[in-house]
């Protein structure tokens, strides 16, 4: 039951990572139609975008980490 509760939590906050990068695009195109300049956009992108790829990373992580155990327990 734990296991099926982490998994959803797992996909959920990965959805909501998503969603997150979606919005920084949507924000980098109304920049553009404001009249910044491509280029700003991109770097305030790249900005907007590493602490969230930062974060699923970690979450990726601690998912790994929590996998392994259970392949290492099945063998």
């Amino acid at each position: 039951m734990q296991g099926k509760r982490q998994n959803l939590l797992s996909k959920t906050i990965a959805l909501l990572l998503a969603m997150q990068l979606f919005l920084i695009g949507l924000q980098a195109k109304s920049r553009i139609d404001e009249g910044n300049s491509s280029i700003e956009a991109l770097i305030w992108m790249i900005q907007q975008y590493i602490p969230v790829l930062v974060k699923f990373r970690s979450l990726q992580d601690k998912r790994e980490k929590n996998d392994s155990p259970k392949l290492k327990s099945k063998r």
